[in-house]
């Protein structure tokens, strides 16, 4: 299912004037690590008073990907060279952010990943955790126009209806993954029903920042 919501295109916020369009090449793990330390956005990147989660930070070679029976596992990314993602909440639990960096070896290796995010979208309106109890529903792609600066992009949005522990839950989540050469950069923020507005501003500008940080790296 696909549901169009209408974003305000134009240069990204928080881009400042000439900010190189060239991004960085990297080769190697260790270059592509010390990248991602920089791009990957910290708990005061989503505002004041955000914290970090538990877990905090991962940096196993692992990315989330949806197998044939709609269920989200964890697999190792063909020809990626290194991935950090990084937790952030609010202390009150009201809103849960995350930010991840991909690097692949080179930019057809990062148009593949890109496709493997879009492709469930098109048929697995409802998913579940295969590490948890974790379930989603109405989930689905999100059209808007296009987020200044990437190759291309996918934003998905959807609504989790039971939590880690198997208790009910009613929260809307964004997920926005962008593509930029041999990179995919991606930011993700869930809170109560009603706030999905609030959700999608964030997401937006959470990666618009990562993508600033990559062009001046």
């Amino acid at each position: 299912m696909a549901l169009a919501f209408a974003f305000s295109g134009g240069k990204d916020e928080g881009e400042p004037s000439g900010t190189p369009s060239k991004v960085p090449s990297v080769s190697s793990s260790a270059a592509a690590s010390d990248l991602a330390e920089r791009v990957t956005l910290t708990p005061k990147d989503w505002g004041s008073t955000f914290v970090r989660d538990s877990p905090y930070q991962s940096t196993g070679l692992t990315w989330p990907a949806v197998d044939q029976d709609c269920k989200v596992t964890q697999e190792p990314p063909v020809g990626a060279l290194a991935v950090l993602s990084r937790n952030a909440k609010e202390p009150d639990g009201t809103a849960f952010s995350g930010s991840s960096f991909i690097t692949y070896k080179g930019a057809d290796f990062a148009k593949r990943g890109i496709t493997r995010q879009r492709e469930p979208l098109q048929r697995c309106p409802k998913m579940s955790d295969a590490g948890s109890k974790l379930q989603y529903d109405k989930v689905h792609e999100v059209a808007f126009a296009e987020l200044k600066g990437f190759d291309d992009w996918v934003a998905e949005e959807g609504h989790i209806s039971v939590d880690t522990d198997g208790k009910k839950a009613d929260a809307e989540y964004t997920l926005l993954t962008g593509l930029k050469g041999q990179f995919l950069l991606q930011s993700y923020i869930n809170r109560a029903s009603g706030s999905q507005e609030r959700n999608r501003d964030d997401a937006v500008k959470a990666l618009s920042r990562m993508l600033s940080r990559l062009k001046n790296s």
